[in-house]
């Protein structure tokens, strides 16, 4: 593999530094994640102590003198990051063409849930109910201020009163989503009377269209800003609040009646997954693939599972960015997911590329996918289903964006490098076959 290694070195040296104290060798620090991420232990601190241990193995690794750390191995992830795993993995890919392994003729594109490393049982609880505490907080709400920054509502619409009370229900007792905040408030009589509603509604379509209305509004900061000062000052009153601490929007609420268990995982929120007909707390992902060899190209690390427009935008700019020219006039096969007018033209101006993508939505002009077309398709979900089961792609055991961000791109490299061992060594049945880089790894 040393033609593989030699190929992406330089991405690591970039990290040295002229002047401070030299850091552990770069070189090896790469060694030392590749052998961790294809054969070792899933935790660092396991994996730090089996290589301290094993005078072998740091012979093979090529180890300095030194012992290696948890927290040398934590700041040499952090100062590569993303980005440069990212590179990484577009190396490797280009290695694999340059070598005319590949031909990068077609690519898939699809998404994929990434699940929160934290208990599903924690993350379901919220806060406890405290009629007393509740029914003190909504006497003293005062919204009159707050319903002049509205525009005029048609006649038979509820009112809005109600509606920023079940707005503030929805965060001050850190409800996981907008059902289950209608449910608790609609079904439990004595939970509707202490918010003192006026009217009700039947489903909770009425609530999700009132935030649709609330997020297009020219004034939405000013009405946010408004409604949290409100509530600072109502809290306070009744002694919930230290005089010291400060909200800027409705989503610090979550935390006043206790510690969500999700505070871990900043930035993960509930999803549904119609595929596996689950909710899950988590992130999403973005993959583009090469149906040729069923070979990742790019991975990418997106807040939500259901992508919107600019996320996948933002991908596909830095897919132009870092693979330039190898991808011109490309043919490139999605679902209908990203089938809007901007993704397609997008495709064109960048890639120059031709596009066999379902119209997102509802549109009545349906593309009929080929046989091999769907084919293609397919190819995307046994790429993410073996990095998932090789390497944890979808579960990652780690907290924070970045730290996932990392993972993802590692779980892709460990794939690529795979496959470029079996080419090298003539076996091009089975590219993605872990067995002859040492057994069975489960």
């Amino acid at each position: 593999m040393n033609s593989v290694l030699a190929t992406i070195y330089p991405l690591v040296d970039q990290l040295n530094k002229g002047q401070g104290r030299p850091a552990t060798d770069r070189r090896f620090q790469l060694r030392f994640v590749i052998w961790w991420k294809l054969f070792g232990p899933k935790g660092q601190q396991t994996a730090v102590r089996n290589f301290n241990y094993s005078p072998s193995l740091q012979s093979i690794l090529q180890a300095p003198a030194n012992p290696y750390s948890r927290s040398s191995l934590r700041r040499f992830l952090q100062d590569l990051g993303e980005e440069g795993f990212q590179e990484i993995g577009v190396k490797l890919v280009k290695f694999l063409v340059e070598a005319k392994y590949l031909t990068l003729s077609r690519i898939t594109i699809d998404s994929f849930p990434v699940y929160s490393y934290l208990n599903p049982r924690k993350c379901y609880k919220t806060a406890f109910f405290n009629r007393g505490v509740a029914k003190q907080i909504y006497d003293q709400l005062q919204l009159v201020n707050i319903l002049k920054l509205f525009p005029k509502q048609h006649g038979r619409s509820a009112p809005l009163s109600d509606k920023l009370k079940v707005w503030i229900h929805h965060f001050l007792w850190d409800i996981p989503s907008d059902a289950t905040n209608h449910y608790l408030i609609f079904a439990n009589s004595k939970r509707n009377a202490i918010m003192r509603l006026k009217k009700g509604w039947k489903c909770v379509d009425t609530y999700r269209n009132f935030l649709k209305v609330v997020t297009r509004l020219p004034n939405r900061a000013l009405i946010e800003s408004c409604l949290v000062t409100e509530m600072t000052r109502i809290l306070r009153n009744l002694n919930l609040l230290p005089q010291t601490q400060q909200f800027r929007t409705l989503e610090d609420l979550r935390g006043v009646f206790y510690s969500p268990h999700r505070g871990h995982d900043p930035g993960i929120s509930l999803h549904y997954c119609a595929a596996k007909d689950h909710h899950f707390f988590g992130r999403g992902g973005l993959l583009v693939s090469s149906p040729e060899l069923e070979l990742p190209l790019m991975v990418g690390l997106t807040p939500k599972y259901k992508q919107s427009e600019l996320q996948i935008l933002e991908f596909l700019k830095k897919l132009a960015r870092l693979f330039k020219t190898e991808l011109n006039n490309v043919n490139v096969i999605a679902d209908s997911e990203f089938g809007t007018h901007l993704i397609k033209q997008t495709f064109h101006r960048k890639f120059q590329a031709t596009t066999y993508i379902d119209n997102y939505g509802n549109s009545t002009d349906r593309y009929q996918y080929t046989r091999s077309q769907k084919r293609d398709l397919k190819t995307n979900e046994r790429i993410i289903g073996r990095l998932t089961t090789q390497h944890h792609l979808e579960r990652p055991i780690v907290y924070g964006k970045s730290s996932v961000s990392t993972h993802l791109q590692l779980a892709m490299i460990s794939g690529l490098l795979i496959v470029c061992y079996n080419l090298i060594n003539g076996n091009r049945k089975h590219p993605h076959s872990f067995l002859p880089l040492g057994g069975k790894k489960f």
